[in-house]
């Protein structure tokens, strides 16, 4: 957002600190006048401008709150929408699921921590230093841009520490992933070491911010010394009146200058903000070809390397099966077919449209009917129990509720019900995962004698660590 949208809040703050400056001033002046006994009549102009400088404050800052709240929360909407349009780009992340709720909710720090340039840097270091400006010209006293200047210097210098979190918010991640097994194994030994990063957390928090208030107090004092120097030389040549008025001008500027090591604090944190690129990387890598795949040089990796220049080609109605150890990558070169993932190097060309089964696809609770008709539009009755007869779920009710991701089922079913959602829909290419997984000897032949009778006219993928199920199939074998 352009500083130019800023001005209107700018120019509201600074004439609220203003009016409150010439309160401070004829409150001061009126209260110190009446203290000399000066006739009432003399005092009606005073008294008046007290009334008027509490009005106008009382104004200005509803008028700044309101002109800087409604630029702010317009700011946040359109960062918001734009960091998410961003996280769209690079999801889902190669760590998880879990961790991508771990992004977001980075991303909406993120948008908070930016969200304070106007009021938490632009506005009360634009405030402090036109003061200063208006109290230097006033008094032809040099030693207040030094002491503004200084502020601004010591608060760059001092280093901004922010407590790590990221240590205990890792582990609480992990030990929601694996509460199943926790409660299986009893959770009494996680939840210690939960307790132990909490509590390092919470240590470090307080030496942290402890530090931070001395400093603020070492600012106040510096600061007071500083006004108390330049109000001694006001009291040698100005009179009560002239010296209480200037005495509480300066204790409201003290409360401004208040403002400034915070001010650098969140100007620090903004500039540390990292945020994803605009750019999403699938356009430059993902491409089309003439084949049905097509792979060249393929690079990706997770904390070290799955695939190094990996090239495959596929032709279009060919049956194969991608076989390979745990852990060889045959799933994650799903995902990269998919676009779920997109490669470090390398390029994967894709010829049509590709409709998959994954472990890691959600069911959703409420019927086997309702699973189809979230993911195929106007699908009929015929055609869900024609694929459910092929993965030998003919029998079962579309309307009954599974549960959430499937719960009522068990996992060979849920498998086949996985099959079955990826078989209707009408692409150009089928990529099933481990489509035997969870089944006996007498269903898993059923399912693959089935498979490969219907889907003669479409280029099959099929993922497995067990290739004795396809011995037709022409194989390809990923290395670990």
């Amino acid at each position: 957002m352009s500083l130019k949208r800023f001005l209107p809040a700018i120019l509201a703050h600074i004439s609220a600190a203003l009016s409150e400056l010439l309160l401070m001033a004829s409150a001061a002046w009126l209260i110190a006048s009446a203290a000399l006994q000066l006739p009432l009549s003399a005092l009606s102009m005073g008294i008046t401008l007290v009334r008027t400088a509490g009005i106008s404050r009382a104004a200005l800052r509803y008028a700044d709150r309101f002109i800087s709240h409604k630029i702010i929360f317009k700011f946040l909407d359109n960062l918001r929408g734009k960091l998410y349009r961003r996280a769209a780009n690079i999801l889902p992340l190669k760590s998880g699921r879990s961790h991508e709720g771990a992004l977001l909710r980075d991303l909406t720090v993120s948008a908070d921590v930016l969200k304070d340039f106007l009021p938490r840097v632009v506005l009360p270091l634009s405030t402090a230093a036109l003061v200063t400006g208006l109290l230097t010209y006033f008094l032809c006293e040099p030693l207040l841009p030094i002491i503004f200047v200084a502020n601004l210097i010591l608060a760059v210098q001092i280093e901004n520490k922010i407590a790590d979190d990221s240590d205990y918010r890792s582990k609480i991640l992990d030990f929601n992933d694996g509460r199943d097994e926790l409660n299986i194994f009893g959770s009494k030994p996680a939840i210690k070491i939960l307790d132990k990063a909490a509590q390092n957390f919470g240590e470090d928090n307080f030496k942290l911010t402890t530090r931070q208030i001395n400093f603020d107090t070492a600012f106040k004092i510096l600061n007071a010394a500083g006004f108390f120097f330049i109000l001694s030389k006001v009291a040698a040549v100005a009179d009560t009146i002239a010296l209480t008025v200037w005495s509480l001008i300066f204790l409201a500027t003290l409360e401004i200058f208040a403002q400034i090591p915070n001010a650098v604090r969140s100007l620090k944190k903004i500039r540390a903000v990292k945020l994803p690129d605009d750019k999403n990387p699938d356009s430059a890598q993902i491409q089309a070809t003439n084949h049905a795949v097509e792979i060249k040089n393929l690079g990706f990796g997770y904390d070290k390397p799955v695939f190094e220049n990996l090239s495959l080609t596929l032709e279009r109605g060919e049956h194969v099966t991608i076989v390979g150890e745990s852990g060889a990558g045959k799933t994650t070169l799903l995902y990269l077919l998919t676009k779920l993932f997109t490669p470090d190097s390398g390029t994967v060309a894709v010829g049509g449209t590709i409709a998959a089964s994954t472990f890691t696809n959600w069911i959703f609770s409420a019927s086997i009917r309702h699973n189809f008709q979230m993911l195929h539009e106007n699908i009929s009755d015929e055609e869900i129990l024609s694929v459910l007869k092929i993965c030998g779920l003919d029998g079962f009710d579309i309307d009954a509720p599974i549960g959430e991701d499937g719960a009522n089922l068990s996992g060979g079913e849920r498998n086949r019900l996985q099959t079955a959602l990826a078989l209707a829909k009408d692409a150009d290419i089928l990529i099933l995962d481990e489509p035997t997984a969870g089944l006996d000897k007498t269903c898993a032949e059923a399912l693959i004698k089935n498979l490969l009778a219907s889907q003669k006219n479409r280029t099959l993928i099929i993922i497995t660590h067990d290739a004795n199920y396809f011995p037709a199939l022409r194989r390809f074998e990923l290395a670990h």
